[in-house]
């Protein structure tokens, strides 16, 4: 019986492992099939991919990815707190502005002493800082200088071990919009003297408040922000802070150039691409409407914008208009890595940070309406328990009621990436096939005629191989190299304040503009089928720091994009074009070598090492299809 029963054992075992095998088998003839599909309509798929990600972009302004915001951080309390600004703190801050209008044409070490002063006389300790910014060229040339002050109130019943910062820069971010026309921030600063007189009065704080004049417009507060946390910047001289106190959690800037205000403008948009939690938006956003009683926009933007004459005046198209806007304000800042505004540069150190902008106007709301926002603000901040970190840290903002998060719109730069992924996948496929259906003797190139004729070949088929991806791949790391030298040799070496007479900008587009014919004349490619390989490896490294970049920084992602799934042709005629017929004005570049050297913004770097060398490679193949 035992007997009998093994053989039937193991025919059930080898029934199983038929089963198996027969399983496996139909499983990679369906992947088999599929793949052969992908490959079979790889140009037509990859073309509907980098086209739904065009057509995706049109879409983000519309309510089909986008949502209400809502409050996750549920300590917060927005708008529950009795606000005791009065007008008698009004009157404090009008004597305020009026005393720094005296002082406005002082240097800034005299004007930030008598404000040192004017904190020690409300009982605050205070200090002053020094700064100077200099040239990577030339560490002689000073691009900025000034003096910040800043003062702390101690939280009295608390180790200050956590701070908020209510700060001002001395320049306002709309030049022009002072009282006389001038670009001094005045009332903002009056605001925070006058609310650190005020605040001082409460004992409920939990956190330490710090106290911020940063001098000019984004140097000071960077300089401040270096000092405050113990950094080092190899074109920086600065004084260190002795008076500090714990880790900052958010921070507050208020922008308020004019005497009085229509609406509060937030700014949020970080260095980089970095964002504040959405939580601190949301909250302001609340409580500027419910405690300010005042209208909300986003940037910069009018309470009845004007719109194009030729678009129908219907409310939905005009919504989508002002959320398209809105959009494209917060990806101009993403793309070019440039921050808002002071508020900005916080997001370096993980510190949320947002800008109340009083837009210009004859009325009706004025320092009673900034005073208790700002309290009222700064008292749901001191709710906290942790870090603002239930929200989100990526996404983009149609208004101040609606958001898209990153799962909708990261579609748009994937789509591209991907389908340039797949054209590239495509093209190696058909390469490789036309390569190994190529006889030994065929393809190699004559160097002295620059043709292509039959020689006798000793190499083995996988050499010849090998030679000719270690060939592309050699190419496309020289382009990158040349890239990186420039950046680091040529473009780090601009003195920003004279961009425009620099000779080495000149040179840089000069060497970046020769490369693809330099690489044709010193480094050939052996056959014909190494120029084909070329192609498939550009386009996979695109879509692959298409879609890495895009998850860093989801503007300049996509701005990349856009710029490297267009004909190389088509994009340099492009910019020819707007340089000679679109007066453009190279010295407003000089902003973008600013934000490179002093305050370490990616658009430079990504550019010089990244997007030209993919351009160069993505315009090399175009030329070698031409000329072989």
């Amino acid at each position: 019986m035992i007997e009998k029963e093994l053989p039937e054992e193991q025919e059930e075992e080898e029934e199983e492992e038929d089963q198996e095998s027969i399983s496996l088998s139909k499983r990679f003839n369906r992947r088999q099939l599929i793949i052969n599909f992908i490959f079979s309509y790889a140009p037509q798929l990859s073309s509907l991919l980098i086209l739904a990600g065009y057509l995706a972009g049109f879409i983000l302004p519309t309510d089909l990815l986008s949502r209400s915001t809502y409050l996750s951080e549920n300590a917060i309390l927005p708008g529950q707190v009795n606000t005791y600004w009065s007008w008698a703190q009004v009157h404090k801050a009008d004597r305020y502005a009026d005393l720094l209008d005296e002082w406005r044409d002082l240097p800034s070490e005299q004007r930030a002493s008598h404000i040192a002063a004017l904190f020690q006389g409300f009982g605050l300790r205070s200090q002053t800082q020094s700064y100077t910014f200099s040239s990577l060229g030339s560490q002689v040339h000073s691009i900025s200088n000034g003096t910040n002050v800043h003062a702390i109130l101690h939280a009295p019943r608390v180790d200050g071990s956590e701070a908020l910062v209510l700060m001002a820069s001395w320049l306002t971010r709309r030049p022009g919009s002072d009282i006389h026309g001038g670009d001094i921030n005045l009332r903002g600063v009056a605001s925070v003297l006058a609310l650190a007189e005020y605040l001082i009065s409460f004992n409920l704080w939990s956190k330490d408040i710090i106290f911020l004049i940063a001098d000019e417009y984004l140097e000071g507060t960077h300089a401040w922000l270096k000092a405050y946390h113990g950094l080092s910047q190899p074109n920086l001289k600065m004084q260190p802070l002795d008076l500090k106190t714990g880790s900052i959690w958010a921070a507050l800037n208020i922008d308020f150039p004019f005497h009085s205000f229509s609406h509060i403008g937030i700014d949020y948009e970080g260095i980089n691409g970095q964002l504040p939690n959405l939580d601190l938006i949301n909250t302001v956003s609340h409580i500027v409407r419910w405690t300010g009683s005042c209208p909300v926009t986003m940037h910069h933007e009018p309470l009845e914008p004007s719109y194009p004459s030729y678009l129908p005046d219907h409310p939905e198209v005009q919504k989508y208009i002002q959320a398209g806007r809105t959009i494209v304000k917060q990806m101009s800042h993403g793309l070019v890595g440039s921050p808002s505004g002071p508020e900005g540069l916080f997001s370096t150190y993980r510190i949320d940070a947002i800008a109340l902008f009083a837009h210009p106007a004859d009325g009706p709301h004025g320092f009673h309406t900034i005073g208790n926002i700002v309290e009222s603000s700064l008292r749901s901040l001191n709710n906290l328990l942790e870090r603002l970190h239930q929200s989100f840290f990526l996404y983009l903002l149609q208004s101040e009621a609606r958001f898209l998060s990153v799962a909708m719109y990261l579609i748009v730069p994937l789509l591209i990436g991907v389908g340039l992924t797949i054209r590239g996948l495509a093209k190696w496929g058909a390469t490789v096939k036309d390569w190994n259906s190529l006889s030994p003797s065929e393809g190699h190139q004559n160097q002295n005629s620059n043709s292509f004729e039959k020689r006798p070949v000793t190499d083995q088929r996988g050499n010849e191989k090998g030679a000719e991806i270690l060939w592309s791949l050699r190419v496309a790391g020289i382009t990158h190299l040349v890239g990186a030298m420039i950046y680091l040799g040529l473009i780090r070496s601009i003195e920003p304040t004279h961009a425009k007479e620099s000779v080495q900008l000149y040179v840089s587009i000069l060497i970046f503009a020769i490369l693809p014919l330099a690489i044709i004349k010193l480094l050939p490619p052996r056959r014909v089928s190494s120029v084909a390989i070329f192609e498939p490896i550009q386009l996979m490294l695109s879509g692959c720091f298409i879609s890495v970049i895009s998850v860093l920084n989801f503007p300049l992602g996509t701005g990349i994009g856009f710029a490297l799934s267009i004909h190389p042709l088509v994009l340099l005629f492009s910019l020819l074009a707007l340089a000679l017929f679109g007066h453009l004005d190279i010295s407003k570049l000089v902003h973008l070598f600013r934000n490179d050297q002093v305050l370490d913004a990616w658009f430079l770097p990504f550019v010089a090492i990244l997007f030209l060398p993919l351009f160069v490679q993505s315009l090399l193949v175009r030329l070698l299809k031409a000329f072989y």
